[in-house]
């Protein structure tokens, strides 16, 4: 098949129920590939939000003019479904924003000379209005009482249940996100200043540093060591693998959807009704650092937020339980 691009498919006055870019990859597909190169995860959570939004299994089942039909009035109705089952405004929020970055990506490919567009407005955007206001008080987190006492009935005996306590304790300990937590690798443990650190890729593919307790530092090392690798012949491995029944057989990296398993498995056999993912042990981690101090500045820069808007929420959400005006009313025998 010929490849086309995306302007030489308009110019050409076809109307045709896809199209594709070089090397004949769908034109989402594409959008996948070059906006979220830098993870996987990324682009899989994109991919499952426009799958969901075109009610379709395959992403190369929805055309042009699929994308073209679509109206700010089927938006509207698409946020209002979503509040109307229960949907997290936050979740609400990642969802628009994953199909607002793909119209806004096929509105760049423009022809100047001819004054064609592939579309010409983003019914996403300017849904401010409509999108439900964020709540940073909808995501459950573990008290610190909570947290201590999870750990504590971790079994280590095993070699999965030696990995997945030194997950939990590392997002409890540095607050990373679940991207970040999979794609460390034996490299990126390393020392500086005397310092313990590992090395992780934020947001936006910036380069960070966050520091590990000793505690933490001996679960990893001991897992590494019960796993059968080297920091140096291994150094290019994931740190967190997947396990066989072998002791020592290692797949590769950990599926995102596992640890969020793990997760889950953890918490019910505490009798926990909180529903926790990896990101409710961030929200745990960096709301005791809260309750124990820390100034603004640091949490920021420990939960790595490019925004100190960002962590002055969790903040808010502290201090309005903590300094409670409704803690005065004293009528009350």
């Amino acid at each position: 098949m010929k490849e086309i691009t995306l302007i030489e498919t308009q110019t050409q006055g076809k109307d045709l129920s896809t199209i594709t870019i070089p090397n004949n990859i769908h034109f989402i597909r594409h959008f996948l590939n070059t906006k979220c190169r830098r993870s996987n995860y990324t682009s899989t959570a994109y991919e499952t939000d426009i799958k969901e939004f075109f009610s379709v299994n395959n992403i190369e089942d929805i055309s042009i003019n699929d994308i073209r039909r679509i109206t700010i009035f089927d938006v509207e109705n698409y946020i209002n479904n979503l509040v109307d089952i229960g949907r997290a405004s936050t979740t609400i929020h990642r969802k628009i924003s994953s199909l607002s970055s793909l119209y806004k990506w096929l509105m760049r490919y423009q022809d100047n000379t001819m004054d064609v567009a592939i579309i010409k407005y983003n019914p996403f955007a300017n849904m401010k209005d409509v999108k439900p206001t964020l709540s940073y008080d909808e995501t459950e987190f573990l008290t610190r009482d909570e947290a201590a006492e999870m750990l504590k009935n971790i079994k280590t005996d095993t070699i999965v249940g030696l990995r997945n306590k030194a997950i939990i304790s590392l997002a409890l300990n540095t607050a990373i996100r679940k991207s970040e937590i999979i794609n460390i690798k034996l490299r990126d443990i390393t020392t500086i200043l005397g310092f313990d650190v590992i090395r992780v890729t934020r947001k936006r593919n910036k380069k960070d540093v966050v520091k590990i307790n000793g505690y933490v530092k001996n679960l990893v090392f001991k897992y590494i060591r019960e796993s059968g690798r080297d920091f140096e012949r291994d150094k290019e491995d994931y740190l967190f693998k997947g396990h066989s029944t072998n002791r020592y057989q290692c797949k590769d990296k950990l599926n995102p959807a596992t640890i969020n398993k793990i997760m889950a498995n953890y918490y019910s056999k505490n009798y926990m009704k909180k529903k926790l993912k990896v990101h409710g042990l961030r929200h745990s981690a960096i709301t005791i650092a809260i309750q124990k101090g820390a100034t603004l500045d640091k949490v920021q820069a420990f939960a790595g937020h490019e925004s100190a808007n960002t962590t002055a929420r969790y903040i808010h959400s502290v201090n309005k339980l903590q300094d409670n005006a409704g803690d005065l009313i004293d009528v009350f025998e």
